[in-house]
């Protein structure tokens, strides 16, 4: 008789021999389907070995770089990554590879607690296409638990002639042949004469500065400029301001000239340090627009600047400060600020200021340097805005006037000031009217006039025989009565 056994007939010492057999593979098993302690906590995010990669290399023919990252997870708990992506997705330059995983996007990666994961970046640029964009810009977004996190992917053509950080110290000549990004800074040493022809393009990567000690020649030419921009191509940087550092023209700098340039989106558009020449101005700059600054346009601190038929418009704070004394003319300018962007305006578009302050301890008083502001001359000028008061005299601290000269005046000028301000002293305001000058668009930053201007004709005609030709390459005296301000009307 065939006797048929269940697993009730095994007796005791079957079972014993099979638990010690099977109790390995038990423990293995449940090791390996060790619960996911996966967290959705928003709180808890990504750290990442770079914010940006960087691709510097200059690239011949069509070719590609590689560059890596790395992603970390120094939490306590698992995560989830909802989705990692190029942000210009299949019409990128970029392509990523996701420890291991090659593609422009994945979904639902986990990554361990206290682990990481790689992300290899490659760039592709035909440096012959002469519409490939300057830079290459890209990020990969990587979204967890409803957190949205980058990383900035930047890249440079071969069609830039890179200046990274460096030291001129010998004359040097910036041709147009190429645009020019500066990363970093780039230094003119004492001595040392920068020249740029008319038809250069400057482009500055974040914070980046153009500083000289020695001496600036910026040679545009009407229809053939020389620009100083951001390095961000894209059209939302367009008219974002703060992008990079600004031009310094530091203490000791002497014979600097800028014509025909238009200087824009920085934190400050120009310094101008403490002059050191008593026979020549420190900066003598025509037919130029220093505009969308987030800070200062044109910054002077002790100087002597002469400039004609200049456009300084738009800041966050004020769009010409003479500081700390100095000697200053300025003949048929549009000092202009109607600044909306981020954050509301602190200063107004005019400040004339006739000393400084300083400690000689930490945390010591603070203490009043006076310097004598020898001269700020207006001539055929417009200083207008967006406030009641677009002109402040700061020759006082708290209260007590400051012990140096404060000559200032403005001599056929419009002015922005309230109703009730005097402006009836002939040594310092000749001719002049506190009339809406009517811009185009100003909220555009076109501040050429309209039909209906009041500055039409209202300007002194020995003034615009000095300096005829305004932002427009129109000239002034096209009759009798030139125009206001750094844009003549022509009906």
């Amino acid at each position: 008789m065939l006797k048929i056994f269940s697993t009730f007939d095994v007796n005791e010492n079957t079972m014993n021999r099979l638990y010690f057999i099977f109790l390995p593979v038990l423990i293995f098993w449940f090791a390996s389907c060790e619960r996911e302690d996966i967290s959705s906590n928003p709180s808890l995010k990504l750290k990442f070995s770079r914010d940006t990669v960087m691709f510097d290399t200059v690239f011949t023919t069509i070719g590609s770089s590689t560059r890596y990252f790395k992603v970390y997870n120094k939490n306590s708990n698992d995560l989830r990554i909802s989705s990692i992506e190029l942000a210009g997705g299949n019409s990128s330059n970029y392509r990523i590879n996701i420890d291991g995983v090659p593609a422009n996007r994945v979904d639902n990666v986990t990554i361990r607690k206290n682990d990481s994961l790689f992300v290899f970046v490659e760039v592709y640029v035909d440096p012959n296409n002469q519409n490939s964009p300057l830079v290459v810009a890209d990020s990969i977004v990587f979204t967890t638990n409803g957190n949205v996190q980058d990383v900035k992917l930047v890249a440079w053509g071969q069609d830039v002639n890179l200046i990274n950080s460096k030291t001129l110290s010998s004359d040097t000549v910036l041709t147009p042949n190429k645009p020019h990004l500066v990363y970093g800074y780039c230094f003119i040493k004492p001595n040392v004469e920068l020249k740029i022809q008319a038809g250069t393009k400057l482009y500055f990567h974040n914070n980046a500065h153009l500083i000289v000690a020695g001496t600036l020649k910026i040679e545009g030419e009407y229809g053939n400029l020389v620009t100083f921009d951001g390095d961000r191509r894209e059209t939302f940087y367009r008219d974002k301001a703060g992008q990079w550092g600004g031009i310094w023209l530091s203490a000791g700098s002497k014979n600097n000239q800028i014509r025909w340039a238009e200087i824009k989106n920085a934190i400050n558009g120009v310094i101008v340090d403490t002059c050191v020449t008593t026979d020549a101005p420190t900066l003598k700059i025509s037919n130029t627009k220093i505009e969308n600054m987030s800070s200062v346009g044109l910054y002077a601190r002790g100087s002597k600047i002469e400039a004609d038929n200049c456009l300084f418009s738009n800041a966050s704070q004020i769009s010409v400060a003479l500081t700390i004394g100095g000697s200053y003319k300025f003949y048929h300018c549009t000092i202009a600020n109607y600044w909306g962007q981020y954050i509301s305006r602190k200063g107004s578009a005019l400040l004339l200021n006739n000393y400084y302050l300083y400690q000689k301890v930490k945390d010591g008083p603070i203490l009043v340097e006076p310097r004598n502001l020898e001269q700020a001359s207006f001539y055929n000028c417009i200083i207008y805005g967006s406030q009641d008061l677009e002109l402040e005299i700061d020759n006082s601290y708290k209260g007590q006037l400051v012990s140096a000269s404060m000559n200032y005046n403005f001599d056929h000028c419009i002015l922005k000031v309230p109703n009730d301000y005097n402006i009836s002293d002939p040594a310092k305001f000749l001719n002049v009217t506190k009339d809406n000058p009517k811009f185009k668009d100003p909220w555009s930053l076109n501040f050429q006039l309209d039909t209906l201007s009041p500055a039409k004709d209202k300007g002194l005609l020995i003034y615009s025989i000095q300096y005829p030709i305004d932002l427009k390459n129109i000239s002034h005296l096209l009759d009798a009565n030139p125009d206001l301000g750094a844009y003549e009307r022509k009906e």
